[in-house]
């Protein structure tokens, strides 16, 4: 969350920092619904977790309860992943 990063201070970091977006289909477009996205975190965090995840590309994997990594939609730096169905 935006607010994590900045208590982190990721932006003074010499890392490269992604910041995964979790977006459901509503009304016939991609919306951020704050509950959602919470509990989406959370998963793939234990996603990586499980999964031992060294290389961050490997995030692009995430598939749980539906939500799948959207190239489209996505750009370098800020992932988005989407899900059509609850």
């Amino acid at each position: 969350s935006k607010e994590y990063a900045k208590a982190a201070r990721l932006g003074k970091t010499n890392y490269k920092v992604i910041s995964p977006e979790f977006k459901d289909l509503h009304d016939g477009e991609y919306k951020m619904m704050s509950f959602f996205a919470k509990k989406a975190r959370g998963m793939m965090t234990r996603f990586a977790v499980k999964q031992r995840i060294k290389d961050v590309e490997e995030l692009k994997a995430f598939d749980s309860e539906g939500y799948y990594f959207n190239n489209k939609l996505s750009k370098d730096d800020k992932w988005v992943f989407t899900r059509d169905k609850r």
